[in-house]
């Protein structure tokens, strides 16, 4: 399984950045959940993604709500699980995270987040992931 960081969602919501639309929009295809068939594929996140692309949306693209709540729900119909944050040290080990590799906050919770459930490969177009050793980023196809 691999990991799908915010950038897929909000490059499909925002239509750009144009390049990478292509790939994003075939990976949420393939995480469609179909009756009767299912997902072809699944991956892993934490709560932080949907937050993340419900706050850009709102108060970066500046959205109202009611055009951002289809969306959310929409996400309902793709097969991602949403990994727990358990850790009891995460925010002080993220904030350090952050810090020493110049990295978003949350993508340094994901990061540990990955690491803790062993997950290598990240469906990512922010380049921040490739500052990570134990991280592999791909871009979707």
């Amino acid at each position: 399984m691999r990991f799908m960081d915010v950038g897929i969602l909000l490059c499909v919501a925002l239509k750009q950045p144009e390049e990478y639309l292509k790939g994003c929009k075939a990976l949420l295809e393939r995480l469609t959940i179909r009756p009767g068939d299912g997902p072809g594929e699944t991956v892993a996140t934490t709560f932080l993604t949907p937050a993340v692309f419900y706050f850009l949306l709102e108060n970066r693209e500046h959205l109202p709500r009611k055009r951002i709540t289809p969306v959310m729900k929409a996400m309902q119909n793709l097969s991602i699980k949403i990994l727990p944050l358990h850790n009891g040290g995460l925010v002080e080990e993220a904030a350090v995270l952050a810090g020493r590799y110049d990295i978003d906050f949350d993508d340094a919770v994901n990061a540990i987040v990955m690491r803790e459930n062993e997950i290598k490969e990240i469906y990512a177009l922010d380049r921040d992931y490739d500052k990570l050793d134990w991280v592999k980023r791909i871009l979707p196809e």
